[in-house]
């Protein structure tokens, strides 16, 4: 991207430090971007330096970047001890926690310090945008950016305009992604949990269906799913793969499979036993598996390997096939 439109967002807003905040503040350095950063607790905005300063190095062995391009990040970025720190940034993005109060509090004070033209984006996984523009000062400059973990690796990145985005916002935020190597996909409308955590969430309340009911266990349902949709998910979304295999077999199969799948509103009993017991997954080893330390950490270390093993292989396939 050239000098004129990177001037267009730089210096880069973020608040939030946590996982996905840390992620997205490695991407935007990796791709030469300067960052000012807020977290409210300043231990955890401290330790997001060795984070990143780990994890650019694993970007840089793996050769997703060039050392040249890392070198000197340090420099690029600067943690703030207040939102008020942020008005010299001409586009934030905002990476808190699921909490429309908090957001809303947040995005009063940054519209009294940042200037007037700022975007200010959310990575919220499910918010409708047009919620959280209710009460804004300036409305059109609010957008939601979906961002995917791991960040600095891979190329998801979902765009959505809400009722009273404007163009220049939805511009920029696409600039900003394709900037740090993504793919961005833009909405075109503003609908809560957006896309892929619809399709997601879809097949995850499926999924608890059937080992409630009893037709499957745990490790059953993964492993077909990780056997057959895992296995050409990535070269091919639903549309495509259903051109590769055949659509009319598609079109007969939902006339009977649709009014059998699940469509209930509450969350599943089994979710809802694995919170109350304090599950969290691999970071706490509880979860829906069993894990000592070892057996965490080599799942955590084969996701991370895996992630960046996988682009590597969709970059091969994409110079065949425009996915």
């Amino acid at each position: 991207m050239d000098t004129k439109q990177t001037a267009a967002f730089e210096p880069i807003g973020l608040v939030g430090l946590g996982l996905m905040g840390q992620g997205i503040a490695t991407c935007l350095l990796a791709y030469g971007h300067e960052v000012i950063a807020y977290n409210r607790t300043a231990s955890r905005a401290e330790a997001s330096l060795q984070h990143i300063a780990e994890t650019l190095r694993e970007m840089v062995r793996r050769r997703i970047v060039s050392a040249r391009a890392v070198r000197g990040w340090r420099k690029r970025y600067r943690l703030v001890r207040a939102l008020s720190d942020l008005a010299p940034c001409r586009f934030v993005i905002e990476s808190v926690k699921e909490d429309l109060e908090l957001k809303r509090r947040i995005y009063d004070e940054l519209e009294d310090a940042v200037r007037a033209r700022t975007v200010i984006s959310s990575n919220t996984s499910s918010i409708p945008i047009t919620l959280l523009q209710e009460g804004r000062k300036r409305p059109e400059r609010f957008i939601g950016m979906h961002w995917g973990e791991p960040v600095q690796v891979m190329r998801y990145l979902e765009i959505i305009p809400g009722k009273h985005t404007g163009p220049r916002a939805v511009r920029l935020a696409k600039q900003l992604g394709e900037s740090c190597g993504k793919e961005p996909t833009i909405l075109k409308q503003d609908i809560r949990g957006f896309l892929s955590n619809r399709m997601m969430y879809a097949m995850i309340r499926e999924a608890f269906y059937l080992v409630e009911r009893g037709v499957a266990t745990l490790a059953d349902v993964d492993r077909s799913f990780r056997n057959d949709i895992g296995w050409w998910a990535t070269i091919a979304g639903p549309f495509r793969w259903m051109d590769l295999t055949g659509i009319p077999a598609y079109a007969a199969v939902m006339e009977g499979l649709l009014p059998e799948l699940c469509h209930s509103t509450e969350v599943p009993e089994l979710m809802k036993k694995a919170v109350a017991r304090g599950a969290e997954g691999v970071s706490n080893r509880k979860g829906f598996y069993r894990y000592d330390k070892a057996s965490a950490e080599a799942w955590s270390q084969a996701w991370v390997d895996f992630t960046y093993d996988l682009r590597k292989l969709v970059e091969k396939y994409e110079k065949r096939v425009k996915l």
